[in-house]
Protein backbone atom coordinates (compact mmCIF):
# COMPACT_ATOMS: atom_id res chain seq x y z
CA UNK A 1 0.00 0.00 0.00
CA UNK A 2 1.13 3.53 -0.62
CA UNK A 3 0.78 6.18 2.11
CA UNK A 4 -2.78 7.14 1.16
CA UNK A 5 -3.97 3.54 0.80
CA UNK A 6 -2.54 2.77 4.24
CA UNK A 7 -4.37 5.75 5.74
CA UNK A 8 -7.59 4.58 4.06
CA UNK A 9 -7.08 1.15 5.58
CA UNK A 10 -6.70 2.68 9.03
CA UNK A 11 -9.93 4.61 8.34
CA UNK A 12 -11.65 1.33 7.49
CA UNK A 13 -10.79 -0.12 10.90
CA UNK A 14 -11.61 3.09 12.76
CA UNK A 15 -14.87 3.44 10.76
CA UNK A 16 -15.46 6.74 9.01
CA UNK A 17 -17.46 8.31 11.87
CA UNK A 18 -14.53 7.97 14.24
CA UNK A 19 -11.93 8.67 11.54
CA UNK A 20 -13.32 12.17 11.14
CA UNK A 21 -11.99 13.01 14.60
CA UNK A 22 -8.36 12.60 13.63
CA UNK A 23 -5.95 14.93 11.84
CA UNK A 24 -3.36 13.82 9.31
CA UNK A 25 -0.67 14.52 11.91
CA UNK A 26 -2.32 12.03 14.28
CA UNK A 27 -2.31 9.34 11.58
CA UNK A 28 1.41 9.99 11.03
CA UNK A 29 2.18 9.74 14.75
CA UNK A 30 0.18 6.52 15.20
CA UNK A 31 1.59 4.74 12.16
CA UNK A 32 5.19 5.69 12.96
CA UNK A 33 4.79 4.56 16.59
CA UNK A 34 3.42 1.23 15.38
CA UNK A 35 6.19 0.78 12.80
CA UNK A 36 8.83 1.37 15.47
CA UNK A 37 7.21 -1.14 17.81
CA UNK A 38 6.68 -3.69 15.02
CA UNK A 39 10.34 -3.62 13.95
CA UNK A 40 11.54 -3.83 17.56
CA UNK A 41 9.24 -6.77 18.32
CA UNK A 42 10.17 -8.57 15.11
CA UNK A 43 13.90 -8.32 15.77
CA UNK A 44 13.33 -9.49 19.35
CA UNK A 45 15.36 -8.96 22.48
CA UNK A 46 18.97 -8.30 21.39
CA UNK A 47 20.21 -9.96 24.59
CA UNK A 48 18.74 -13.29 23.53
CA UNK A 49 19.65 -13.61 19.88
CA UNK A 50 22.75 -13.86 17.73
CA UNK A 51 23.28 -12.40 14.25
CA UNK A 52 22.60 -15.81 12.73
CA UNK A 53 18.99 -15.62 13.95
CA UNK A 54 18.27 -13.21 11.15
CA UNK A 55 19.07 -15.95 8.65
CA UNK A 56 17.44 -18.73 10.63
CA UNK A 57 13.97 -17.25 10.91
CA UNK A 58 12.29 -16.99 7.52
CA UNK A 59 9.32 -14.94 8.73
CA UNK A 60 11.63 -12.35 10.26
CA UNK A 61 13.35 -11.92 6.89
CA UNK A 62 10.00 -11.74 5.10
CA UNK A 63 8.73 -9.04 7.47
CA UNK A 64 11.82 -6.83 7.35
CA UNK A 65 13.65 -7.57 4.11
CA UNK A 66 12.98 -4.09 2.67
CA UNK A 67 14.97 -2.59 5.57
CA UNK A 68 18.14 -4.61 4.91
CA UNK A 69 21.05 -2.51 3.66
CA UNK A 70 24.78 -2.96 3.17
CA UNK A 71 27.45 -0.40 3.87
CA UNK A 72 31.17 -0.28 3.08
CA UNK A 73 32.40 1.72 6.10
CA UNK A 74 35.53 3.81 6.29
CA UNK A 75 37.93 1.90 8.55
CA UNK A 76 40.13 3.54 11.14
CA UNK A 77 43.01 2.10 13.12
CA UNK A 78 42.30 1.74 16.82
CA UNK A 79 44.75 1.25 19.65
CA UNK A 80 46.18 -2.27 19.75
CA UNK A 81 45.64 -4.27 22.93
CA UNK A 82 48.63 -6.14 24.39
CA UNK A 83 48.08 -8.79 27.04
CA UNK A 84 50.81 -10.96 28.64
CA UNK A 85 50.11 -13.49 25.91
CA UNK A 86 48.98 -11.81 22.67
CA UNK A 87 48.73 -8.50 20.86
CA UNK A 88 45.38 -7.82 19.25
CA UNK A 89 44.92 -5.26 16.51
CA UNK A 90 41.81 -3.05 16.60
CA UNK A 91 39.92 -1.52 13.68
CA UNK A 92 36.91 0.76 14.17
CA UNK A 93 34.23 2.38 12.05
CA UNK A 94 31.10 4.47 12.76
CA UNK A 95 27.50 3.31 12.39
CA UNK A 96 25.73 4.44 9.21
CA UNK A 97 23.43 7.40 9.79
CA UNK A 98 20.32 5.23 9.36
CA UNK A 99 21.57 2.27 11.41
CA UNK A 100 18.92 0.45 13.48
CA UNK A 101 20.09 -3.11 14.06
CA UNK A 102 22.92 -5.49 13.24
CA UNK A 103 22.73 -8.37 10.73
CA UNK A 104 26.29 -9.39 9.80
CA UNK A 105 29.83 -8.11 9.30
CA UNK A 106 32.58 -9.30 6.98
CA UNK A 107 36.07 -7.95 6.29
CA UNK A 108 38.71 -8.48 3.63
CA UNK A 109 42.14 -9.46 4.95
CA UNK A 110 44.89 -10.48 2.50
CA UNK A 111 42.24 -10.83 -0.23
CA UNK A 112 40.15 -13.25 1.85
CA UNK A 113 36.64 -12.69 3.18
CA UNK A 114 36.49 -13.20 6.94
CA UNK A 115 33.20 -13.25 8.84
CA UNK A 116 33.27 -11.43 12.17
CA UNK A 117 31.93 -13.02 15.34
CA UNK A 118 30.10 -11.17 18.12
CA UNK A 119 31.56 -10.58 21.55
CA UNK A 120 30.66 -8.28 24.43
CA UNK A 121 32.41 -6.26 27.11
CA UNK A 122 32.29 -9.04 29.70
CA UNK A 123 33.68 -11.66 27.32
CA UNK A 124 36.32 -9.49 25.65
CA UNK A 125 39.02 -9.54 28.35
CA UNK A 126 39.17 -13.33 28.78
CA UNK A 127 38.80 -13.76 25.00
CA UNK A 128 41.96 -11.74 24.31
CA UNK A 129 43.93 -14.15 26.54
CA UNK A 130 42.34 -17.40 25.36
CA UNK A 131 44.88 -19.60 23.53
CA UNK A 132 42.18 -21.23 21.43
CA UNK A 133 39.79 -18.36 20.73
CA UNK A 134 41.86 -15.17 20.75
CA UNK A 135 41.43 -12.86 17.72
CA UNK A 136 43.58 -13.52 14.66
CA UNK A 137 43.60 -12.71 10.96
CA UNK A 138 41.19 -15.60 10.36
CA UNK A 139 39.16 -15.14 13.54
CA UNK A 140 37.79 -11.63 13.92
CA UNK A 141 35.46 -10.48 16.68
CA UNK A 142 33.37 -7.32 16.92
CA UNK A 143 31.64 -5.33 19.62
CA UNK A 144 29.46 -2.24 19.44
CA UNK A 145 30.58 0.97 21.09
CA UNK A 146 28.82 4.31 21.58
CA UNK A 147 29.31 5.48 17.99
CA UNK A 148 30.05 2.38 15.93
CA UNK A 149 31.78 -0.99 15.87
CA UNK A 150 35.21 -2.14 17.02
CA UNK A 151 36.79 -5.14 15.28
CA UNK A 152 39.37 -7.22 17.14
CA UNK A 153 41.81 -9.01 14.82
CA UNK A 154 45.36 -10.26 14.35
CA UNK A 155 48.30 -8.19 13.09
CA UNK A 156 47.02 -7.57 9.54
CA UNK A 157 44.89 -4.49 8.91
CA UNK A 158 41.70 -5.21 6.93
CA UNK A 159 41.56 -3.53 3.53
CA UNK A 160 37.75 -3.18 3.64
CA UNK A 161 34.62 -4.35 5.41
CA UNK A 162 30.94 -4.81 4.62
CA UNK A 163 28.29 -4.19 7.27
CA UNK A 164 24.84 -5.64 6.61
CA UNK A 165 22.25 -4.04 8.87
CA UNK A 166 18.63 -3.08 9.42
CA UNK A 167 18.07 0.55 8.54
CA UNK A 168 15.79 2.86 10.48
CA UNK A 169 12.36 2.77 8.79
CA UNK A 170 11.36 5.82 6.79
CA UNK A 171 9.18 8.25 8.71
CA UNK A 172 5.71 7.61 7.31
CA UNK A 173 3.60 10.60 6.30
CA UNK A 174 0.20 10.89 4.64
CA UNK A 175 0.85 14.61 4.18
CA UNK A 176 -1.09 17.48 5.70
CA UNK A 177 -4.56 18.89 5.18
CA UNK A 178 -3.09 22.08 3.71
CA UNK A 179 -1.52 20.04 0.88
CA UNK A 180 -4.81 18.60 -0.36
CA UNK A 181 -6.12 19.74 -3.74
CA UNK A 182 -9.89 19.67 -4.12
CA UNK A 183 -11.55 19.00 -7.44
CA UNK A 184 -13.76 21.55 -9.15
CA UNK A 185 -15.02 22.56 -12.56
CA UNK A 186 -11.68 24.02 -13.70
CA UNK A 187 -8.93 22.66 -11.39
CA UNK A 188 -5.83 21.63 -13.32
CA UNK A 189 -2.92 19.48 -12.18
CA UNK A 190 0.71 20.35 -12.88
CA UNK A 191 2.01 18.77 -16.07
CA UNK A 192 3.95 15.51 -15.45
CA UNK A 193 3.51 15.79 -11.67
CA UNK A 194 2.28 12.66 -9.88
CA UNK A 195 -0.60 12.67 -7.41
CA UNK A 196 -2.45 10.21 -5.20
CA UNK A 197 -6.23 10.35 -5.05
CA UNK A 198 -7.26 10.87 -1.42
CA UNK A 199 -10.93 10.49 -2.32
CA UNK A 200 -12.71 8.84 -5.23
CA UNK A 201 -11.78 11.36 -7.93
CA UNK A 202 -12.49 12.20 -11.54
CA UNK A 203 -9.67 13.52 -13.73
CA UNK A 204 -9.98 13.95 -17.50
CA UNK A 205 -13.22 11.99 -17.33
CA UNK A 206 -11.55 8.96 -15.69
CA UNK A 207 -12.55 7.72 -12.23
CA UNK A 208 -9.79 6.97 -9.71
CA UNK A 209 -10.14 5.07 -6.45
CA UNK A 210 -8.51 6.20 -3.18
CA UNK A 211 -4.74 5.76 -3.41
CA UNK A 212 -4.67 5.52 -7.21
CA UNK A 213 -1.89 7.38 -9.02
CA UNK A 214 -2.80 10.29 -11.27
CA UNK A 215 -0.32 12.00 -13.60
CA UNK A 216 -1.11 15.62 -14.32
CA UNK A 217 -1.24 16.87 -17.89
CA UNK A 218 -1.52 20.60 -17.22
CA UNK A 219 -4.50 20.86 -19.56
CA UNK A 220 -7.11 18.47 -18.17
CA UNK A 221 -9.39 19.13 -15.21
CA UNK A 222 -9.85 17.48 -11.82
CA UNK A 223 -13.62 17.79 -11.80
CA UNK A 224 -14.36 15.82 -8.64
CA UNK A 225 -12.61 14.35 -5.62
CA UNK A 226 -9.34 15.28 -3.99
CA UNK A 227 -5.64 14.60 -4.58
CA UNK A 228 -2.25 15.19 -3.01
CA UNK A 229 1.19 15.37 -4.59
CA UNK A 230 3.13 12.12 -4.19
CA UNK A 231 6.13 14.28 -3.25
CA UNK A 232 4.24 15.41 -0.13
CA UNK A 233 3.79 11.92 1.34
CA UNK A 234 6.16 9.17 2.51
CA UNK A 235 5.12 5.55 2.02
CA UNK A 236 5.65 2.89 4.68
CA UNK A 237 8.81 1.09 3.58
CA UNK A 238 8.09 -2.15 5.42
CA UNK A 239 7.16 -5.06 3.11
CA UNK A 240 3.59 -4.90 1.80
CA UNK A 241 2.74 -8.14 3.62
CA UNK A 242 2.97 -6.23 6.92
CA UNK A 243 0.79 -3.26 5.98
CA UNK A 244 -2.50 -4.84 7.05
CA UNK A 245 -1.11 -5.45 10.53
CA UNK A 246 0.35 -1.94 10.67
CA UNK A 247 -3.07 -0.46 9.80
CA UNK A 248 -4.81 -2.58 12.46
CA UNK A 249 -2.29 -1.63 15.13
CA UNK A 250 -2.49 2.05 14.20
CA UNK A 251 -6.28 2.01 14.46
CA UNK A 252 -6.08 0.42 17.93
CA UNK A 253 -3.53 3.02 19.02
CA UNK A 254 -5.66 5.90 17.75
CA UNK A 255 -8.79 4.56 19.45
CA UNK A 256 -7.12 4.05 22.84
CA UNK A 257 -7.48 7.70 23.99
CA UNK A 258 -11.19 7.63 23.00
CA UNK A 259 -11.85 4.76 25.44
CA UNK A 260 -13.84 2.92 22.77
CA UNK A 261 -13.32 -0.40 24.55
CA UNK A 262 -15.68 -2.46 22.40
CA UNK A 263 -14.09 -1.49 19.10
CA UNK A 264 -10.56 -1.84 20.53
CA UNK A 265 -11.44 -5.37 21.66
CA UNK A 266 -12.86 -6.21 18.23
CA UNK A 267 -9.76 -4.95 16.40
CA UNK A 268 -7.45 -6.69 18.89
CA UNK A 269 -9.22 -9.98 18.19
CA UNK A 270 -8.83 -9.31 14.46
CA UNK A 271 -5.12 -8.72 15.01
CA UNK A 272 -4.88 -12.00 16.86
CA UNK A 273 -3.40 -10.49 20.03
CA UNK A 274 -4.64 -12.13 23.24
Amino acid sequence: MNAIQLKARVDFYLDMTRAARFTFAEYNIAVNDVIEKFVSETLGDPNHRTPENFQWVQQLRDDLYTLIKTNAPTLSAGTSITTPYYTTGVTTFPFPADYYGFVSLTSIITAKTIYARPTNYNELGPLLEDSFKHPSDVKIYFNENATGISMYRGSTTPTSAVLTYIKTPATYSCGAETQLINGGPAVTLTNAATYYATEVSTYNGVFYQIGATITGSGAQFLTAGQVILVANVVDCDLPSRTHEEIALRAAIRMLSPTLDADRIKLLTLELGTP
